[in-house]
C-alpha cells in the first residue's frame, strides 16, 4: 500500500497537467490512511481548495451549510475540516465570521449567521470562554452565569433559524495554579469545569448535540491539546497538532445530525471475535476469556459489541466458515459474552465477503454505507475497501486488544440521543426472522400482510412523542419526501398552531411493537388548501403499507377541516429516490417542477391511487 505522502504527490502532479479527476481519486485514497498529521492534512486542504477552482469536488453526497462561532481564530483548522469533511462524504459550505463576534452573529436577526440559513451551528468554545476564577469566590453564581449565557445562545439560534447545534464543553488547562486543589476544591476551576460540563449535558435540548472536547483533549494529552506560544501569538485552540482529532469529532457529530450515522457492525469470526481458527482448533482450542491475555482483549471486543446493540446499533456476522462451526462458540462457549440472539444477521459460508456483504444489506434493507467492517485480514480489508467504498473498514493490527480503540477512533455511531426504539432496534429485526418465516409460507403477499395481524395508531405530537418525532425528522433520510429538518422548539410550534395537522404513527404486530415510526406534519397554502410540509417513515417498516395508512387517515382530516385540495412536495436528494413517485402513486398530479423540488396536487374527496392498508387502526 502507497504511503499517504507519495499519494499526494501523486495528486499533486495530476494537477498540475490538468487531471483534476484522477487528482482527487488520489488525494481521497491518500486521506484514507490513519493518523494524518496536521502538517500533511493542512496540505492536502490547499491542494484540495486548488482542485475545487479547476473542477467540482465528486464522491460527496451530502452539502451541508456548517456556521462555525467561536471567540478564537480557526484559520487552521476550517481547511482541514472541510478536506476531512469531504472524506467522509460531506462537501461542507462553510460560514465562519471573525472570531470574538458570536453574539452580535446570533443575537442580531439579519445577521449573516441566518442569512446564510445553516443545517448546523457550531459553537467551539473553550475554557477560557468560561472566564473562571483560579478559586471562585461565588461558585454557583459564576456556572449559572455561564450556563445562562450559553442557553440564550441556543434559544436564539433555534428561534430565529430551525437547525442543529453542535456545542462544544469546556475542556481544562494542562496546568492550573492551585495544582491538585483545582479540582479537589469545590470552588477551584477544575472542579467547576467539571460541574460545568455536567450541567450543559443535562439542560442540552434534544437538537443541541455536547462534543465532549474535555474528554477528547484529555485522551489526546492536555499538554499536547494548547500550545501556550500560538495562544499568544494568534489566538490558535488547541494546537495545531491536535485540530485532526478535534475535526474528527465535530465531523462525526455532524454526520449525526444529519442523519448519517453507521448502523450495523458487520464481523468477522475467527482471529477476530475469538484467538485461532473455530474450523480448525474447535471449541476448546480457540482463544476467548481469561486466563489467556489474547482471549481476554477478544472478550473485551464482544463485551463492547454487546454494548454496541444495546444502544441500538445492528451486529451482523460476516465470516468465511462453515456455518455450523461458526455458530458453535456462541452457543456453548462459556466466555462468549455474544449469544446467536444477539446478531441481526448471521452469514457464514466460503463465499466473497463483499457479496454476503451485500446479502446482509438487504436481509436488513439498509444501504452498505450503514455498514462498519471489522475484519483481522488485512487481504479481506483492502477487498472491501476496493470494491465497496462506502462501507467504513477500520485498520486494525494482529494485537485484538487494539481492536475496540480502532471503533472507537472512528467514531462511526456517534448519536445525538438514545431513544426507545434505538434501543429496540435489534430485538426488532430478530422480529423479522419470524416474520419471513410467514411470509415463506404465504402465497401472496396481500395474505402475508393479513397474517402478521398488524395494527397502526396515530395521535397529535405531545411532550412525550416530541422527542421522538424530532428524532425521525431529523435523522431519516430515504422515505422522506421532503426532508425539512425541523427543531423540536419549531415542532412545538407547528403542533401549537391549530390550523396545522401534525400527526405521529406507530406501528405493531403479533411479533412486536416498531415504536413510533412515521411522521406527518401539513400546514395551511391558502383558503381550502392543505400542504404536506413533513412525510416520512421509518425505511425498517417499508414493505407493509403503512404509507397508505398515513395518506388515508391525511385524506380523511382534510375532508374533516373543508379542504378542497391537497399539495405534496418532493424534493430529492441522494438518499429519497425510492418515494419520487409516492404522490402520483395516491393520486396526485404534477403542477410544477424544478430542480430543488416537484410539487403535486389532488382534490381531498376524490378517488384514485390505489391505496390499501391490510389492517386496522388502533381502538
Amino acid at each position: 500500500m502507497e504511503s499517504a505522502d507519495n499519494l499526494l504527490d501523486q495528486a499533486r502532479a495530476r494537477r498540475r497537467d490538468g487531471d483534476a479527476p484522477g487528482a482527487y481519486g488520489l488525494l481521497w485514497e491518500a486521506l484514507g490512511a490513519e493518523d494524518l498529521s496536521y502538517e500533511f492534512l493542512a496540505k492536502a486542504a490547499d491542494l484540495f481548495a486548488r482542485l475545487k477552482k479547476q473542477a467540482p469536488a465528486p464522491g460527496a453526497n451530502w452539502t451541508p451549510k456548517l456556521a462555525y462561532l467561536c471567540r478564537h481564530t480557526a484559520a487552521l483548522h476550517l481547511p482541514i475540516l472541510e478536506v476531512m469533511a469531504w472524506r467522509e462524504g460531506l462537501l461542507l459550505q462553510l460560514y465562519a465570521p471573525a472570531y470574538g463576534v458570536v453574539e452580535q452573529e446570533v443575537l442580531e436577526p439579519h445577521s449573516g449567521l441566518y442569512a446564510f440559513k445553516p443545517d448546523v451551528v457550531l459553537f467551539a468554545g473553550h475554557w477560557r470562554d468560561a472566564a473562571l476564577s483560579a478559586c471562585s469566590p461565588r461558585p454557583a453564581e459564576q456556572l449559572q452565569t455561564v450556563l445562562t449565557n450559553v442557553q440564550a445562545l441556543w434559544k436564539a439560534v433555534l428561534s430565529n433559524h430551525p437547525c442543529r447545534i453542535v456545542q462544544h464543553n469546556f475542556d481544562s488547562p494542562a496546568w492550573d495554579s492551585y495544582g491538585s486543589l483545582a479540582s479537589r476544591l469545590p470552588r477551584g476551576r477544575l472542579a467547576l469545569l467539571r460541574e460545568l460540563n455536567l450541567r450543559l449535558a443535562q439542560v442540552a435540548p434534544p437538537q443541541v448535540a455536547i462534543l465532549d472536547v474535555d474528554q477528547l483533549s484529555a485522551s489526546f494529552g492536555r499538554e499536547r491539546w494548547e500550545d501556550a506560544r500560538l495562544w499568544h501569538l494568534a489566538k490558535q485552540h488547541p494546537a495545531p497538532a491536535a485540530l485532526p482529532a478535534l475535526a474528527a469529532a465535530q465531523i462525526a457529530l455532524v454526520r449525526a445530525g444529519l442523519g448519517l450515522t453507521r448502523k450495523v457492525l458487520a464481523l468477522d469470526l475467527d482471529n477476530t471475535l475469538w484467538g485461532g481458527v473455530i474450523g480448525e482448533d474447535g471449541l476448546e482450542g480457540i482463544q476467548l476469556g481469561p486466563p489467556d491475555a489474547r482471549g481476554e482483549a477478544h472478550q473485551a471486543l464482544q463485551q463492547y459489541c454487546l454494548e454496541l446493540k444495546q444502544r441500538g446499533v445492528l451486529l451482523a456476522v460476516c465470516s468465511k466458515n462453515n456455518e455450523d462451526d461458526a455458530r458453535l462458540p456462541f452457543a456453548e462457549h462459556e466466555a462468549s459474552i455474544l449469544k446467536l440472539e444477539d446478531f441481526a444477521a448471521f452469514v457464514a459460508n466460503w463465499q466473497d465477503k463483499a457479496e454476503n456483504l451485500r446479502v446482509i444489506a438487504h436481509t436488513l434493507n439498509v444501504g452498505l454505507d450503514s455498514f462498519v467492517f471489522l475484519d483481522d485480514n488485512p487481504v479481506e480489508r483492502a477487498s472491501i475497501r476496493g470494491r465497496l467504498p462506502m462501507v467504513a473498514v477500520p485498520e486494525v493490527g494482529s494485537d485484538p486488544s487494539d481492536f475496540i480503540a480502532a471503533l472507537g477512533r472512528g467514531r462511526y455511531f456517534e448519536a445525538w440521543s438514545l431513544s426507545e426504539e434505538d434501543q429496540l432496534r435489534t430485538a426488532g429485526y430478530a422480529a423479522n426472522a419470524q416474520r419471513q418465516e410467514v411470509q415463506k409460507r404465504c402465497g401472496s403477499q396481500a395474505d402475508y400482510l393479513r397474517e402478521l395481524g398488524m395494527v397502526c395508531e396515530h395521535g397529535p405530537f405531545d411532550a412525550r412523542t416530541l422527542p421522538r418525532v424530532a428524532q425521525l425528522v431529523g435523522k431519516t433520510n430515504q422515505f422522506n419526501l421532503t426532508t425539512q429538518r425541523h427543531s423540536l422548539e419549531a415542532l412545538r410550534r407547528l403542533a401549537e398552531d391549530p390550523g396545522n395537522w401534525t400527526q405521529w404513527f406507530r406501528l405493531r404486530d403479533r411479533f412486536g411493537d416498531f415504536g413510533l415510526i412515521g411522521v406527518i406534519i401539513a400546514v395551511p397554502a391558502g383558503p381550502d388548501r392543505l400542504r404536506a410540509d413533513t412525510f416520512l417513515m421509518s425505511c425498517r417498516v417499508m414493505g407493509r403499507t403503512v404509507e397508505h395508512f398515513m395518506a388515508l387517515e391525511l385524506f380523511a382530516f382534510a375532508r374533516r377541516r373543508g379542504i378542497r385540495t391537497l399539495i405534496g412536495i418532493y424534493r430529492p436528494t441522494p438518499k429519497n429516490s425510492m418515494v419520487a413517485g409516492l404522490w402520483p402513486q395516491f393520486g396526485f398530479q404534477k403542477t410544477s417542477e424544478t430542480a430543488q423540488e416537484t410539487a403535486f396536487e389532488r382534490a381531498a374527496d376524490a378517488a384514485g391511487g390505489p391505496l390499501s392498508f391490510v389492517a386496522e387502526a388502533a381502538p
